[in-house]
């Protein structure tokens, strides 16, 4: 994921949480926003419940992986908070896509095309 595409003031997480709506699956839940900007921005929220900070780094990493095919295809001018939940882990990499692709679909943030 290109580094253009990351949230990463803290007053855009907050934002995101204060205004979003929320959508969620057993792997992690998606709080997403309007944005002022005319790009898609994803950050990724692990707490420490998931586990010491290698297991939490290499969530993000699986999930940065899952979202970075799907950037294009999503609405723009939106925040996207991922938080991970402890299963996230556990998982095969395609059951994780599936589930994010789905907890997108269920948000409606895929771009219209005509």
């Amino acid at each position: 994921m290109n580094r253009s595409y990351s949230l990463k003031r803290h007053k855009e997480f907050r934002y995101t949480y204060r205004v979003g709506r929320s959508v969620g699956s057993h792997l992690f839940s998606l709080i997403w926003a309007k944005s002022r900007s005319d790009s898609v921005k994803v950050g990724f929220s692990v707490s420490k419940k998931v586990g010491n900070s290698v297991k939490r780094n290499r969530a993000k990493r699986r999930l940065r992986a899952c979202i970075t095919p799907m950037l294009d295809s999503l609405r723009k001018g939106t925040n996207l908070i991922f938080i991970a939940r402890k299963e996230v882990l556990d998982v095969p990499f395609a059951e994780m896509q599936r589930q994010m692709h789905d907890v997108i679909s269920r948000a409606g943030l895929w771009e219209k095309r005509e």
